[in-house]
């Protein structure tokens, strides 16, 4: 009996030993099948120009779009909810964060123009940023008015941002401000994904490039090696550009020198009564002080233009005046002519009735 359970027991090891050999022959042998239908394809691919459907007849394009970057995509894909602000890898140390597009636009003024500027220029400089564009008008005019106004657009890195908007609200009165942030995170996962395909597959194109032996694939293999790499350089500014909006965010500032601040509550009826009134009487003291400065700016002009008015004048009136005495002179000759005349008639008249 001991001999018979030996003799299953030995053939129960060499039954199981023979079946895990089968499935190992089986599984290197689906492998070498593998390796030689890729091997294949390439053939096939440099055979027939490398046209985009033998590429994908020969497992080219499934190999290159089932590769790393399309995971890495779809690994960031998942860790996104449903509302779009959902979780990112926080092994990857260039997806740790979102990205976000902040811009700033703010109305402000101010009763000191040349302090606020350089204070401005000044915590800009602390906070890292720098101006992008500055538009500036002094307001100086004949009438001494100096309403100085300028347009500013400053560039912030993103963690200094609300510390320079705090001391924007410290150094001037706001009048208006808006803000705006936009979620560039899907879109830049997306683009960067696709450019490290397209590297990918510029390294193979890369080797089939040099296992190419005809003219015709080696021009056919450098056409599209030549637009892969164009669409590459491509991605690559348009990921600077991102990276450059979300590192720096994007603050307008518009300045007005003002004399009065913009009330920040709503006045009651008795408070914009009396306002109003000193704003008025405000505006006839300001009329009136500008209108000296004026005719005294203007003076020598007014002097040259009386002169000339009064010497028309003088001209006009010596023409009337001549005028009049040349009608007196005619109207007396009349009168003489008619009164010489008279005898003579009457004398004759007598001597007829005589």
């Amino acid at each position: 009996m001991k001999k018979k359970g030996m003799c299953r027991l030995f053939a129960g090891f060499l039954a199981g030993t023979l079946l895990m050999g089968l499935l190992a022959g089986c599984g290197g042998a689906s492998d070498k099948m593998s390796d030689v239908e890729w091997n294949g394809g390439m053939a096939m691919n440099a055979a027939q120009g490398v046209s985009s459907e033998s590429t994908k007849a020969s497992g080219y394009d499934e190999g290159m779009w089932s590769g790393g970057a399309s995971e890495d995509y779809y690994e960031a894909d998942q860790n996104m909810d449903s509302s779009g602000t959902g979780k990112i890898d926080k092994g990857d140390t260039s997806s740790s964060k979102r990205k976000l597009i902040k811009t700033v636009n703010m109305n402000v003024e101010t009763q000191e123009y040349d302090a606020l500027m350089a204070n401005l220029e000044r915590k800009i400089d602390e906070l890292g940023g720098y101006i992008e564009n500055l538009e500036s008008y002094n307001g100086s005019n004949y009438s001494g008015q100096t309403r100085r106004n300028a347009s500013m657009t400053v560039r912030i890195p993103q963690e200094n941002l609300d510390g320079f908007v705090s001391a924007v609200s410290d150094l001037a009165n706001i009048v208006r401000r808006t803000e705006n942030v936009e979620d560039i995170t899907l879109d830049y996962v997306d683009l960067k994904s696709h450019k490290e395909s397209l590297q990918v597959e510029q390294e193979r194109l890369l080797e089939l490039l040099e296992r190419a032996e005809t003219l015709e694939d080696i021009i056919t293999l450098e056409n599209r090696l030549t637009n892969v790499r164009y669409q590459i350089e491509s991605m690559e500014s348009q990921l600077r550009t991102y990276d450059d909006k979300v590192d720096y965010s994007t603050v307008t500032l518009r300045i007005d020198e003002v004399q009065v601040y913009t009330p920040t509550r709503e006045d009651t009826s008795w408070e914009r009564m009396v306002n109003g009134l000193m704003e008025s009487l405000e505006n006839i003291r300001d009329d009136a002080v500008n209108f000296g400065i004026w005719f005294v700016i203007h003076s020598p002009y007014l002097l040259i233009w009386g002169v000339i008015i009064a010497v028309i004048v003088i001209v006009i009136r010596k023409k009337i005046r001549k005028k009049k005495a040349k009608k007196m002179e005619l109207a007396s000759q009349k009168n003489g002519q008619g009164a010489a005349e008279a005898p003579f008639g009457s004398g004759t008249e007598s001597q007829e009735n005589k």
